[in-house]
């Protein structure tokens, strides 16, 4: 597999939703601020092998620096209703169970299909199906989802095959289900391939969902899919915590993240509850509230999805940061002060642990070559994964 060189990245990504910060020392230091590019979807009747608009940043870009005009929000990239099928729970009562717990913002994803909320008329063009000054913005989305046997490489024992992918922000509306899979293949990398060819029809940022499943992931996979234009992978799905944490054959979703960063894959990491379950907590198979990222922007649906593409964001199953952003030459994390409890900070550096810190924050100069991000771990083992940044 080809090798894909470094991307010089600032890092200047979320913190706590609640908390501003002054965010003076994150702006690049080396080059001119690229706007990120969100995928715009062609007529439904274009074709499948049209050139790709995946958001795939150029070699030399570099993250935005905030405006004072943006602010911290919380959202989910993977959210479904009833119209997925394997959920219950109408789209209004989805939309209120994430309003009363203080998101922003959601991605509206139910298998092969995207659902409006108001099903009797379309907001087609729009990379939004709900939109209001306040309250909750509801983002256009659909999960492709295929479920062969056979893959190859091949994964578990079983030879089930899961080829899931989110497209965020899609700005078609397809009537009914889509139909998108390639079942003349067994490659797995030619069946992500045909999920790269449906955002070409519809738009949106694509997000690699749960890919540990059935072991259906190695670093090598995840660097070659990154490269294609796969911007997003989930690193921390709670409905699948078994197979994010790996076992002692198989690599954690942190270690193949690792190992594709590591290789020169520009692929953010994000959390997410891929939520079908809405009653009490703890109830369901696939209950709500498990994942979630911070992004810095405007509370617009066009620039939550440019800050998502451009890595301004932090993943957490509940840990609020008060930074995460390079300050100089060093990435800079800080614990929320409204946090309770004891935490960890570990630094990792070109696919190396390179120290733990038992403390609130922690700062370290971000390497010449390769990356820096890092993870901060609270006594009860919850979470936050700071995006990875490189000079």
């Amino acid at each position: 597999m080809k090798r894909r060189g470094t991307v010089p990245v600032t890092a200047c990504h979320g913190v706590g939703p609640l908390l501003l910060v002054a965010l003076g020392a994150c702006a690049p230091q080396e080059a001119a601020p690229v706007q990120p590019v969100i995928a715009q979807a062609p007529p439904l009747d274009a074709p499948l092998d049209a050139p790709s608009d995946a958001p795939v940043p150029p070699e030399d870009a570099t993250l935005i620096a905030p405006t004072t005009a943006e602010v911290w929000l919380k959202g989910s990239t993977h959210v479904h209703a009833r119209p997925s099928g394997d959920s219950t729970t109408p789209i209004p009562e989805v939309l209120r169970w994430y309003e009363a717990r203080g998101y922003d913002f959601i991605v509206l994803t139910d298998h092969n299909k995207v659902s409006e909320v108001d099903a009797t008329s379309t907001t087609a063009g729009s990379p939004a199906v709900r939109a209001p000054e306040t309250g909750l913005i509801v983002l256009a989305g659909i999960e492709l989802t295929h479920n062969p046997s056979g893959c190859t490489p091949p994964g578990d024992p079983s030879g089930k095959c899961r080829i899931h992918v989110n497209l965020l922000g899609v700005t078609g509306r397809p009537v009914g289900k889509v139909e998108w899979a390639d079942r003349t293949t067994n490659e797995r990398a030619r069946k992500y391939d045909a999920a790269l060819a449906q955002q070409r029809q519809l738009g949106g940022i694509a997000q690699l969902n749960h890919p540990s499943w059935f072991w259906g992931m190695n670093h090598e996979l995840l660097a070659e899919l990154a490269g294609r234009g796969y911007g997003l992978v989930e690193i921390a799905n709670s409905a699948f915590s078994a197979w994010n944490a790996g076992d002692s054959d198989h690599p954690s979703m942190d270690a193949i993240w690792d190992g594709a960063l590591a290789l020169g894959a520009r692929i953010w990491g994000v959390a997410s509850d891929d939520a079908h379950d809405y009653g009490a907590p703890g109830t369901g198979k696939y209950p709500a509230g498990g994942g979630w990222i911070v992004v810095k922007a405007r509370r617009d649906p066009a620039s939550i999805l440019a800050a998502i593409t451009g890595g301004r964001f932090y993943a957490s199953t509940g840990v609020v940061l008060a930074r995460a952003e390079v300050d100089g030459q060093d990435l800079v994390v800080e614990v929320a002060p409204s946090e309770r409890g004891s935490f960890t900070i570990e630094m990792i550096e070109n696919a190396t642990s390179v120290g733990k810190t038992a403390a609130r924050s922690a700062r370290r100069p971000v390497p010449a070559t390769g990356y820096l991000r890092a993870v901060v771990t609270r006594g009860d083992g919850a979470k936050a994964w700071v995006q990875p940044a490189r000079r």
